[in-house]
């Protein structure tokens, strides 16, 4: 272009002068003036020539910041808009990127202010358009700045922050609104499960503290105030030492140390002393968190104050008053354990149960065989009745051939009749005394309470008089308080008879439902679920006969089938081509209890020559926390097999935060009571919201079961839960069907 404006200058000022050399002219000023008029061209055609290069240079320089800058604007996800306020005009211009960030391409997106408006969610739609139209009436100098949902082309809202300012002409009239904006979304998702962890280290009543690298104190949560007496600004900056009580040895911190150096983890009891001097026992578990190049970044320690578990039993130790004949506890401490078991069971709203065992006609073994004799049988009773005796049960002998049994857990009036009719075998084999063999039965009497009883006198009242019911039906049987609950435990002991066959003779199957993925959109595992079908009743609901099965003991046996025949069917399938990720198979508290657990795991996966990666095994939180010990043992065991491990029904059992870090599980199921009354309830909404961002802090993946519902199932996955299960997704169904469904 430049050079066209100089060639044309140029070729006019040689024509003017061509023209003063060829005219004729009169005169010498007519030569002077034309010869003038050209040099003057030519004189021009250079300055201009030279001004338009640098025009030109000015202008590729402006081009090239402009680029810079749409480059550095690109590169910190920011994006441009102007509104146009002049002479009224409602245009609206947006960048690319500004379109881009929300999924549209420039050419559709709006191109006015109303057009704009419509892509704000509904709920601030007006609020938002008020608001700029007010900073733009009031000419606000000052810098705009909101944040608001946009609909994004994928059909979700993100969240937008703009900020800019009004441009005005030489009249102070706004030309236009000029500014950035910035997709916040993932920020903002970032803050709320930080604010949802937050909240749970603020409600939980165990002690959190956390330190940096230097060990200095960074964070306490309310917890730790109440059991040490230290407020956050007291301890803020500090060091741990400060809560030393001198208690322990020098080498007691550094194999404390070498744990946390070896694995980043220490857990045990250790003693701290609160702000006011006193030397408090705590269970407590510290978890180092190192950076990507394995330096230590902070420290993280939960305790939990467990002085009231000591002072309990040294104050239970000095209450004891025991029989001299069998060193058992006497009628006085009898009634101190109904009292404290009755006060359990109110405290945690479950059921608990006295047993009454009478030994039959006792009297004739005194008045045959002597007093002494009596005597021996009387130990050899206890002795027997002893080895019976769990950790929640505790046995007296309160009268001459009468001894009570204190359970302080029992889930059911079926529960209570196996404990019973476990009770009465203890008898079945003869007692030796002085090398005489002495046959002897039993009649218990049982009182289930709160229910039956609400002071420790009633209840001791109610079961003698169950016990004479057992008595009068014939002895060698047992009997509750209400003739209804003794139907009730016969009818089941019944049931408990025809299941064990069932095991036996094939009548149990296993049904698998399917777990679906709700971000990969498909079926990607399933969970096996025992059924009964029964040759006379057809299929029999799990409700009805797994209570029992676990009140009788077969729920091992049950487990230990479903375990070897979900392996199976697993290696089946896949060897099927069928593309499944996993096989979840529930593992009952009994079953988890066994010392050979991992062995049958191993049998199973050996015998089925199934991968063990795709076994996953769903324990429940009762089962981790009864022998913390050995539970963390197994479950490392498991892990290093490259077994799955899930915990299941999260939430509703004693949810430690300080066990659950030291676990080696791979996901969290959250349970279908949190999930029934979704989305509608705010506080399930709010507990599995918790959940889901617990299981994401600590790399777990989270399954949902129980959904039922579309609202339920996007609630969850717009909530980032991965996996969901229910009735929504698939029943429990026969293999066979199963395959052509997941075919």
């Amino acid at each position: 272009m430049l050079s066209k404006i100089f060639v044309g200058y140029f070729i006019l000022a040689l024509a003017l002068l061509s023209v003063s050399l060829w005219l004729p002219y009169t005169n010498n000023s007519q030569i002077k003036l034309y010869t003038t008029a050209a040099g003057l061209f030519m004189v021009s055609a250079v300055y201009f020539y030279f001004a338009l290069r640098k025009l030109q240079h000015t202008n590729q320089q402006a081009k090239q910041e402009i680029t810079k800058l749409n480059i550095a604007l690109e590169a910190g996800h920011e994006s441009v808009w102007e509104w146009h306020l002049a002479d009224g005009n409602k245009k609206i211009t947006f960048s690319p990127s500004y379109c881009r960030m929300l999924g549209y391409e420039p050419v559709n997106f709006a191109k006015e202010q109303s057009q704009w408006q419509n892509y704000l969610h509904p709920d601030e739609s007006e609020r938002i358009y008020k608001k700029v139209m007010q900073f733009i009436a009031d000419r606000n100098p000052a810098c705009y700045e909101n944040t608001y949902r946009m609909l994004h082309s994928d059909g979700e809202y993100r969240w937008i922050h703009s900020r800019g300012r009004l441009i005005f002409d030489n009249h102070g009239q706004p030309l236009s609104l000029i500014g950035m904006a910035t997709d916040t979304s993932a920020k903002r998702q970032d803050h709320d499960r930080l604010l949802q962890a937050n909240a749970v280290f603020e409600a939980t009543h165990e002690g959190v503290l956390i330190s940096d690298h230097n060990n200095t104190i960074v964070f306490v949560n309310p917890a730790f105030s109440l059991i040490t007496g230290y407020q956050s600004d007291e301890v803020l900056g500090k060091n741990p030492r400060l809560f030393k009580s001198g208690r322990h040895t020098k080498e007691f911190y550094q194999e404390m140390w070498r744990s946390l150096e070896e694995q980043d983890y220490w857990c045990g009891e250790i003693w701290n002393r609160r702000k006011n001097g006193e030397i408090l026992p705590q269970l407590q578990s510290i978890r180092l968190i190192r950076d990507e190049n394995g330096f230590v970044t902070y420290s993280v320690a939960i305790f939990s104050d467990i002085s009231l578990l000591k002072r309990s039993q040294s104050e239970l130790s000095f209450l004891a008053h025991y029989d001299p004949l069998t060193n058992l506890s006497n009628r006085l401490l009898l009634h101190e354990h109904i009292k404290l078991s009755l006060r359990r069971a109110i405290q945690s709203k479950t059921q608990a149960a006295l047993f009454i065992v009478d030994l039959d006609h006792f009297k004739n073994i005194n008045e045959s065989l002597g007093h002494s004799r009596g005597d021996e049988l009387l130990k050899a009773a206890a002795e027997r009745l002893s080895q019976f005796m769990e950790n929640n049960a505790t046995l007296s002998r309160f009268g001459g051939d009468e001894f009570a049994v204190v359970f302080d857990n029992v889930s059911s009036a079926a529960e209570a009749a196996t404990l019973a009719q476990q009770i009465l075998t203890l008898f079945d084999t003869a007692f030796i005394v002085d090398n005489n063999e002495i046959f002897i039965t039993a009649s218990i009497g049982i009182c289930l309470f709160p229910l039956s009883g609400k002071s420790s006198e009633e209840i001791f009242r109610n079961a003698d008089t169950a016990l004479s019911k057992a008595k009068a039906i014939g002895r060698a049987t047992f009997a509750f308080y209400t003739s209804e609950l003794t139907d009730q435990a016969y009818q089941r002991l019944r049931i408990a008879s025809e299941l064990r066959y069932a095991l036996e003779n094939n009548q149990l199957r296993v049904f698998f439902q399917p777990v679906y993925s709700l971000t990969k959109e498909r079926i990607v595992g399933c969970e096996a679920l025992v059924r009964w079908l029964h040759p006379e009743r057809g299929m029999i609901s799990p409700a009805d006969f797994i209570p029992i099965a676990e009140d009788s003991g077969l729920i091992t046996n049950i487990d230990s089938w479903v375990l070897n025949t979900s392996c199976q069917q697993m290696k089946a399938w896949l060897d099927a081509g069928l593309d499944l990720k996993f096989v979840a198979v529930n593992v009952s508290s009994r079953l988890f209890s066994r010392i050979d657990f991992t062995e049958k795991v191993v049998e199973a996966l050996a015998e089925s020559q199934l991968d063990p990666s795709y076994l996953e095994l769903e324990i429940t939180e009762s089962a981790v926390m009864d022998d913390v010990e050995r539970a963390d043992s197994l479950l490392n065991k498991l892990c290093d097999m490259n077994v799955r491990l899930a915990l299941d029904d999260f939430g509703t059992g004693y949810s430690s935060l300080n066990r659950l870090k030291s676990l080696p599980v791979h996901k969290l199921k959250i349970d279908q009571s949190f999930v029934r009354n979704l989305p509608s309830d705010g506080s399930d909404a709010a507990i599995v919201r918790a959940i889901i961002a617990l299981g994401f802090s600590m790399q777990l993946e989270i399954q949902a079961e129980g959904i039922e519902t579309l609202e339920q199932a996007e609630f969850l996955r717009q909530s980032n839960c991965i996996l969901a299960q229910g009735y929504f997704f698939g029943r429990p169904m026969p293999a066979a069907e199963f395959e052509q469904l997941i075919s």
